[in-house]
């Protein structure tokens, strides 16, 4: 019973992005009967590789995702050496929620109200301290090199590599260890990247791969943030699969095949990267550098790294601030500061196309992170061992768990495609449950991240004083395990309504661009609408995903607050 269960959930997961796959690599070896290719000939890479810009693309695909990775990486693992251990820990979380449920295109859409030559950060200096009474004519979103592609993603990644160290420290005895790093004379920065960092990055590692490959595959937001003369190789890979000329697809797909490739070179580079650096803190304890610094200093230091950790996060927080200016602003010249006129201009014109797009994300969303968390729950507790169902810990492999996350894993712009085929192979191209199938494909990987852990940390010990009362194996599971869990549940729940609300490859791909939501209309919209309009569309991308987490944490607040051994 279990292993069908969890076996059924891999299928379900597993098949799509195998189709998937298998519908790329065909294409991209010349394989694709219904477009009358039946050999297999590399002449698909050879009319890649002779594209114009594509060798620019590639290049800046690699480094606006490693560059971003990494820095993401030292600015989440800097912050919570500065504010561990301090009250500042519970303010950190209220900081980097509303981060956590916005989704990346909104921040996109910010950072572009913020920081064009018209945005909001000029008009606040402007001009006063530069003399302009007129946008200046400067590359600045997008820019060449792909920099504020680099900054957007550093202010989503920023805050998920935090929630996920904070889950792992819970893990770790730190107190202890800093402690005794302390006690042999390293000060608290160099006990903590020295000690503690690889304790940590041990527990990190899967979300530090899901990082890498969203960065390096990204779309959304390379549509509005990145240069597009020419655009990184997944914004290529999408607009080959858009053209209505069929055959580019087979370019399409051997450059998809091409990023795969790249990707898996640039996991394998990260794994030989933190085995040197591994080695590195080693030989640096055996030589007894001790990394400290004067007294006096350090205080500034601290303080000096909090400033540049939170500054990406501040930017995405301005950007917003802009957006929601912008959303009821019917007249704003530049330079002034503020608007002249306010209004709701933007909101009238398409008040019903809003109001669509807004009950067909709330819907999608909400069924996608209710069946995402049925199959999660069901997954975890038929893996536990001490199920409502059975006595025997179950016994599908611990590796099937990684393949829960093979969607996350996989660039979405290498198997959606194939995905597509798929579905319209089985004539349900198009429809509500194929759109649904996959958003669930990519919010079931997030709410087991989120809850796995703790769910594994339930104390067994409640369970079997329910036992030792009489209460039979359903009740204890719904009467005592899913309280004390209700904390986690929802706020896991909350986490893959945001999630299903940023996705948009998913969406345009399984709807065949039919089925709307909040953040396909965004993308258009950033390219072709008024800012009156676009703020609307941005401020209700952020009010959606957020209202949920609110009513989660209410929820949790009102509900289970006194049950939960896991506090907000």
């Amino acid at each position: 019973m279990q292993n069908g269960v969890r076996l059924t959930i891999l299928i379900v997961l597993i098949v799509p992005v195998l189709a998937g796959l298998a519908g790329i690599f065909l294409p991209g070896l010349g394989v694709f009967p219904l477009l009358g290719r039946s050999e297999i000939s590399a002449d698909a890479f050879f009319e890649l590789f002779a594209q114009p810009g594509i060798y620019h693309a590639i290049c800046l695909s690699l480094w606006t995702g490693i560059v971003a990775t990494i820095i993401s990486y030292l600015l989440a693992m800097t912050l919570l050496a500065c504010l561990f251990g301090a009250e500042s820990n519970r303010w950190l979380f209220r900081l980097i929620s509303p981060l956590l449920s916005v989704p990346h295109i909104t921040v996109a859409i910010g950072l572009m109200f913020l920081l064009q030559p018209s945005g909001w950060l000029v008009r606040a200096v402007s001009p006063a301290l530069t003399g302009w009474d007129r946008p200046p004519n400067l590359n600045i979103v997008p820019d060449e090199y792909g920099l504020m592609l680099i900054v957007g993603l550093i202010a989503k990644e920023l805050p998920f590599f935090v929630l996920m160290g904070l889950s792992a420290l819970s893990q770790i005895d730190v107190r202890g260890y800093l402690a005794s790093s302390a006690a042999l004379g390293y000060g608290r920065l160099a006990g903590w990247f020295l000690v503690i960092q690889p304790l940590i990055a041990r527990r990190l590692r899967l979300s530090v791969l899901i990082v890498l490959v969203f960065s390096l595959s990204v779309v959304d937001m390379a549509i509005i943030l990145a240069p597009n003369t020419p655009p990184p190789l997944s914004v290529m890979i999408f607009h080959w699969f858009q053209d209505p000329d069929l055959m580019k697809r087979f370019v399409g797909s051997a450059a998809a095949i091409c990023q795969l490739g790249l990707i898996i070179l640039c996991c394998a580079g990260w794994f030989a990267l933190s085995h040197m650096i591994g080695k590195l803190v080693i030989w640096i304890v055996g030589k007894g550098w001790r990394l400290g610094s004067p007294r006096q200093f350090r205080r500034f230091l601290m303080a000096g790294l909090l400033i540049i950790c939170l500054l990406p996060v501040c930017l995405a927080i301005a950007g917003m601030a802009s957006s929601l200016l912008w959303a009821f602003a019917d007249v704003w010249r530049f330079p002034d500061f503020l608007p002249q006129k306010w209004g709701l201009g933007g909101w009238q014109v398409n008040s019903g196309l809003f109001a669509t797009l807004v009950m067909n994300s709330l819907m999608l969303g909400l069924l996608a992170s209710a069946l995402s968390m049925v199959m999660a729950i069901c997954w975890l507790e038929l893996g536990s061992g001490h199920s409502p169902h059975s006595k025997a810990p179950n016994s599908v492999p611990a590796a099937g768990e990684f393949m829960i996350y093979l969607p996350l894993l996989v660039p979405q712009t290498a198997f959606l495609f194939g995905l597509q085929i798929l579905l319209i192979m089985l004539k349900v191209d198009g429809v509500f449950i194929s759109i649904l199938w996959a958003h669930c494909l990519f919010v079931f990987p997030y709410i087991m991240l989120s809850l796995s852990e703790q769910w594994r940390q339930f104390d067994i010990r409640y369970d079997q004083c329910a036992m030792v009362l009489g209460t039979d194996r359903w009740g204890r599971f719904w009467r005592v395990k899913l309280p004390i869990l209700g904390v986690p549940i929802l706020i896991s729940f909350a986490i893959g309504f945001a999630v299903s609300a940023a996705l948009y490859l998913p969406t345009i791909f399984a709807g065949l661009g039919r089925f709307q939501t909040l953040t396909t209309e965004a993308v258009l919209l950033a390219s072709a609408a008024g800012r009156q309009t676009l703020g609307a569309a941005a401020f209700m991308q952020m009010l959606l995903p957020l209202t949920i987490f609110i009513v989660a944490e209410g929820l949790a607040r009102v509900r289970y607050r006194r049950f939960s051994a896991f506090r907000l």
